[in-house]
């Protein structure tokens, strides 16, 4: 994931977050916001401080390889919060993958209606 496609303002996160556009799952909640630069753009976070910060970082990389793995997953033009729960700092790489790919799908169907 570039630079460039990481949101990284305190006021996009919470603008997002508040619409409850999204969904859940065991690891994760993904809020969505349509944008205007035609491109996907993620933002990741926690519930809480889970963790030290080794494992929250190593959860990041993760999401962050998932991302780049799986580019035609997700739908251009929108805006991602990923928020990690607590549940994931025990799941392996697979689980992860199965379970954030599962809800990238769940968003596109929602937005194709």
């Amino acid at each position: 994931m570039r630079k460039k496609d990481i949101i990284k303002k305190s006021e996009d996160f919470t603008r997002i977050i508040k619409k409850k556009n999204g969904f859940s799952s065991s690891f994760f909640i993904i809020d969505t916001e349509r944008n205007k630069e035609g491109k996907a753009l993620f933002g990741i976070t926690f519930v809480h401080n889970i963790g030290k910060a080794v494992i929250r970082n190593k959860l990041k990389r993760r999401i962050k390889a998932i991302i780049d793995n799986n580019k035609n997953s997700f739908e251009k033009g929108l805006n991602y919060i990923i928020i990690i729960k607590k549940e994931a700092i025990n799941a392996s790489y697979k689980e992860l993958e199965k379970d954030l790919l599962k809800l990238f799908s769940k968003t596109k169907e929602k937005n194709n209606e």
